[in-house]
């Protein structure tokens, strides 16, 4: 557990410096100097290039996770792995690229009624997905090799300020609209040409490498394994991206703009979980190798507890802020209080179930995450086309939050009837408790007229209520664990 305690700490530090960038530009500055339209403009076509960048990629990115420890061979250039699921990705690019150029008048009659600007802009779908696709792909290859932390960085970090100083060049004048949004799309660009980049610095670009697994795996298995994983990879990023792709149809982009900030401020709480889950793939990879269901339920277990701690105490200083989070927005973005509470619950619940999902992909069972992912896509796409008629933006949070927790209670259900793994012990439930006695405790202390005051104080007894009661009850041993690191640090 020490690598996955030591990258998660990393990235979490990476991701939350990568939160403060977001929410400048999320908060502060795209709202402010773009209109509800183009702000939400972005949003939609991000979400769309995502999608396409998963049909594209075939289920690649999880190959090279699953297959990595039986090829890695630096001497051998990994016997041209990399290359032949590249290879694959391209293939599957074109392929798409082709059906949404053919069948493009069908796609934009979707949107001319109420997103006429992502009509405008459609093309420019091409390139984001094929600069999305090509960082996936290599950004797993980084997890296969433990080189998490830089990986990171150019993701959350790297990406948001080239972002900002685009909307920058906007706010000085010195472009326009049409300029911003190629700018926009070229930061993709600049991420990934900085991964591969990464990938030559650590002598581990092998994109021209021969093909020659030598009988240690077949092809024809590495392309079966993927297919089957696309599905369950698709399913993912079409959950989390198709309520932008329904609400532009259906509503317009300016309710892409407030979801959005929403989704955004929601999933917040989810760093932590996507911090530990990413350096947790490797290991449960070398798990499933062994057969170790000790290590399996071990690691279930604790990214459970942990990450419902975190995720949970989170949420819990993001809601006690939240009016003062908003509190720079105009009036169209009010609606946003409500989607955080909707958006966070689903995704409380999500880290509450562990690395589920990642231990599912990762075994023998493909097909059955094929069949329950092919019902999560079903599922949340008609949640979202009944509720947003009738609730509007929350409808589609509300989708969104039913299809997390369907998809979780699915994915538990499995492991543990198929191998006894489950996700809970008796921590879990001192630690729920822990946060209902948090809120309450936010609920029952007396406001003052300042906001900014009410928010520090708050924050604060909230958070010594958290902390000393996690150390006295120890509810979670990696956190005192940490806990006895920093006072022996501090001579304490």
């Amino acid at each position: 557990m020490g690598i996955v305690k030591r990258q998660s700490v990393q990235t979490s530090i990476i991701s939350y410096i990568g939160v403060l960038i977001g929410y400048v530009n999320l908060i502060l500055l795209f709202p402010k100097f773009l209109t509800p339209e183009e702000f939400g403009l972005t949003r939609l076509i991000i979400s769309v290039g995502v999608i396409f960048s998963q049909l594209s990629l075939l289920g690649t990115s999880i190959s090279i996770l699953r297959f990595f420890p039986y090829l890695e061979s630096k001497k051998l250039q990994h016997h041209g792995l990399l290359t032949f699921l590249l290879l694959i990705s391209l293939i599957g690019f074109l392929f798409f690229t082709v059906v949404l150029v053919l069948f493009r008048g069908a796609v934009t009659s979707l949107f001319i009624d109420k997103s006429a600007l992502f009509v405008e802009y459609y093309y420019y779908v091409f390139p984001l997905t094929f600069f999305l696709m090509v960082y996936e792909l290599f950004f797993m290859y980084m997890r296969a090799l433990y080189k998490n932390v830089v990986a990171i960085l150019i993701k959350e970090v790297v990406l948001r300020l080239l972002q900002t100083g685009a909307l920058l060049l906007l706010i000085a004048g010195l472009v326009d609209f049409n300029g911003f949004f190629l700018l926009f799309i070229g930061s993709y660009l600049v991420h990934t040409l900085a991964i591969l980049a990464y990938a030559f610095y650590l002598k581990q670009l092998f994109i021209f490498s021969r093909i020659d697994f030598k009988g240690i795996v077949s092809a024809k298995g590495i392309m079966r394994y993927s297919m089957f994983l696309f599905v369950a990879a698709l399913a993912f990023y079409y959950t989390s991206n198709v309520d932008q792709i329904m609400l532009g149809a259906m509503l317009g982009l300016e309710s892409n703009a407030v979801y959005s900030i929403a989704f955004f401020i929601g999933t917040m709480i989810q760093i932590p979980g996507r911090a530990m889950n990413q350096v947790a793939l490797p290991i449960i990879t070398d798990g499933w190798k062994r057969n170790d269901l000790k290590q399996l339920q071990n690691l279930y277990t604790q990214t459970s507890l942990n990450q419902l701690i975190i995720g949970g105490f989170i949420f819990l200083v993001v809601w006690i802020n939240l009016d003062l989070l908003l509190s720079f927005l105009s009036e169209e973005y009010q609606e946003v209080h409500i989607l955080v509470i909707i958006v966070g619950l689903g995704k409380l619940f999500d880290l509450a179930t562990g690395v589920n999902g990642e231990m599912l992909a990762l075994s023998k069972h493909s097909k059955v995450t094929m069949v329950t992912n092919v019902i999560l896509i079903v599922v949340s796409t008609l949640a979202n086309f009944l509720l947003i008629p009738v609730w509007g933006i929350a409808g589609s949070a509300l989708a969104t939050a039913l299809s997390l927790i369907l998809y979780n209670t699915i994915r538990m259900t499995f492991l543990y009837k198929k191998y006894g793994l489950q996700p809970f012990s008796t921590n879990t439930w001192k630690a729920l408790l822990l946060l209902i006695a948090g809120f309450a405790a936010y609920y029952v202390l007396p406001l003052t007229e300042n906001r900014w005051f009410n928010g520090f104080y708050q924050t604060a007894f909230v958070t010594i209520l958290m902390v000393a009661s996690l150390i006295y009850f120890r509810i979670s041993p990696d956190i005192m664990a940490s806990y006895h690191w920093l006072r022996n640090k501090l001579n304490l």
